[in-house]
Order: C-alpha cells, then structure tokens, then sequence
C-alpha cells in the first residue's frame, strides 16, 4: 500500500440516513401493528379500541363508504338498486265467480183466451161435455149458477133452500165437469135476489122507508152490500162455487137498483157510500177465493164501461177495475172498448173479454 494511504470508509449522505430511519420506523410499526391485532376489539357501532391488558385506548372510528349516485349501479354489481323493506303480508280473499244469471222464464199469459160455449143445460158427463165444446170450438164453458131471481141452478148446500131449483145438476156432477178439460166458468148474479132478502129484510134487503123490503120494476127484490148478513150470504155461494172447481167467477149486477120506484127507497141508515159498499163486497170476495186461485171477473154494460160510473147504481170502474181479473162486455167495437178500459184502470187494466151479439155464447179475449 502506498505511503501516506488508508482504505477509503466513505460518508453516508444524510438522505440515506432519512432513508434507513424512515425503514427502521415503518418496519417497527408494522411489528408492532401485528402485535396490536391480538388487542384490536370493535363496538356495536363501528368503532374500534385496544383492550390492553393495562387498559382500554379507544381509535379513530374509519368514515363511512360514500354511496354511490342514483345514476349508478351500485357497487356490487346489481341493477335493481338498494332492497327496500318488506311488504306487510296480506290475506289475500279470491272471490269466486259469479255465476252466469239464468235466463228468464217466459211470462205466463195472465188471463189467457177465452172460447166459451155458454150452457143452459150441464151435460151428464166429462165426455158429452168435451164433444159439447169440440163443436162449438171452444175451450171452455159458461154456466148460470145463480140468476137475476137469486135462485141457484144446482143444488147447493150454502144457499138457502127456497132458492135451488129443483131440477138443477148435483155438486158432484158439477165438480166433475169442472176438474175435466177446458175452462169452467161460473156467471154469478151478486145483488139480485128475491129469495134470501124476503127472508131477512131488515138484516139483509134493500128495504122501503115503511121498513118493508123494497120491489123493482119487475117485483124482485135486491140485498144491500152494506149489510154485513147480505155480504156473508153472497161470500158463501161464491165460496162453494170456487170449492166445486171453477176457474172463474163473472160476477153480474154488482150494483144497487136503478130501474123501478128508487125513490122509495131508505138508504137514511147506510154509514158509507154506494160506492164504498160495493168496493167492500167485492174486496171480501176476492180475499175469500184466493186460497183456491179463482178469478174474479165484472160483466158490465158498455154504457158503463164508456161512462165509467153510474152514481145511482154506485158502481164505480176506477175504484172496482183494479180488484178484478176481466171485464165481460158486449161491444161492436172491441179496440175502443179495449181503450177505454186501459183509459179508467192504467197499465195494469184487466182483460177485455168481447162478448157475442147474442150474449155470452161465445166469449173471446181481445
């Protein structure tokens, strides 16, 4: 070696010695990071603290991750955005189908046609009876069990015995015919009567002022609807004709007198109206035939059916049309009849039956 030379030991800038401190220093903390993992515990919220055996040293709690913008998926990759809360569960109540409704039935013709063969005579049988109708075409029969007289044409268990006629068929003949085919019609005089009102003039009967039964024009003699003994008597045929089988009763001279002396007559002691006297007759009338589903019908005169009201009489159309099934009238002019009737009753007037020029030998439904 030369003389005067040593071996060069050089100088270390002081970078490198920043260096190695800035090593010595990031390498102790991580030791001592490792270390301190065994102490690290966290808080129910987040937080972070060294649970030393020494003690407790709480750190910096980290700041939390920043939300993505709407705009943006979110960050694990998802398209339908954050999960939102459960819906509460609902029953759900699945109603059953309703069901298709039912076609309406077909509406019963309410009254029906009317081909009557008027009878004076009942025939022996269901058989004569039937080759009766097939003759005359029609389809039904019409027969006079009670007359302008009062007398009753068969033999009646409710009528009072001076008044049956002697000849007339027997209940079980008529029921017979009855229940046979077509329709069994029965015409009924309500208020005529020279039987039942001689017998009981004061409780029954149209009576004079003198207190005796009163007479018209043809000495027949006529009950008072307004008695309640009258009313009973008339109640009980029409009873025992709905009880034999007939399907209809028209009822003939519902009505108080007009033709004869009818001054002389007392109404002084009658509490209603003529009007509301016939109305109560014919009210109880029909209330008692409806258990046995019998029609009830009016025969009237085309004078009143075009005047509407007769005040002698005290028939009233507007007030009687609405409790009845039909109106029997002999008419020429069937469309104005008809008019008429739909005029005095309304929408719901009853059936106009056309009576023939010679009375009720044929009988037809317009």
């Amino acid at each position: 070696m030369a003389k005067g030379y040593q071996s060069y030991r050089g100088r270390r800038s002081a970078g490198t010695r920043l260096l190695i401190a800035a090593l010595v220093i990031i390498l102790v903390g991580a030791c001592c990071f490792l270390l301190a993992q065994e102490y690290i515990a966290y808080t129910d919220d987040g937080g972070m603290y060294l649970d030393l055996p020494f003690g407790r040293i709480d750190l910096p709690t980290p700041p939390p991750a920043a939300e993505p913008p709407e705009d943006e998926p979110p960050a694990d990759g998802t398209e339908d955005g954050p999960a939102l809360p459960d819906a509460p569960a609902v029953d759900l109540v699945v109603e059953p189908a309703p069901e298709p409704d039912a076609p309406p039935e077909p509406e019963e013709e309410p009254y029906g046609e009317r081909r009557l063969a008027a009878l004076e005579v009942l025939p022996a049988d269901d058989a004569a009876l039937s080759a009766q109708l097939s003759a005359a075409g029609a389809n039904g029969f019409l027969y006079q069990v009670r007359d302008n007289t009062g007398a009753v044409r068969y033999a009646s268990a409710a009528a009072l015995s001076k008044a049956v006629v002697q000849d007339g068929p027997g209940m079980d003949l008529v029921k017979a015919l009855c229940a046979g085919e077509g329709l069994a019609v029965a015409q009924f005089n309500c208020l005529h009567d020279s039987f039942f009102a001689w017998e009981n003039m004061k409780e029954a009967a149209v009576c004079q002022r003198n207190g005796f039964v009163w007479y018209d024009n043809h000495s027949y003699h006529w009950l008072d609807p307004e008695k309640a003994l009258a009313r009973s008597y008339v109640i009980s045929l029409a009873v025992e004709c709905a009880q034999m089988g007939f399907d209809e009763l028209v009822l003939e001279e519902l009505a108080y007198p007009s033709a004869g002396r009818t001054g002389k007559i007392d109404y002084s002691g009658n509490t209603m109206t003529r009007s509301e006297a016939l109305v109560l007759l014919l009210g109880q009338l029909r209330e008692a035939l409806a258990p046995y589903g019998t029609r009830l019908s009016l025969l009237v005169s085309e004078k009143l059916l075009l005047s509407g009201s007769d005040e002698a009489t005290g028939e009233d159309l507007t007030a009687l049309l609405p409790m009845v099934d039909a109106v029997y009238v002999d008419t020429a002019d069937p469309a104005a009849a008809k008019a008429r009737l739909t005029e005095l009753a309304g929408e719901n007037a009853p059936a106009l039956v056309v009576m023939g020029a010679d009375g009720i030998r044929t009988a037809l439904n317009s």
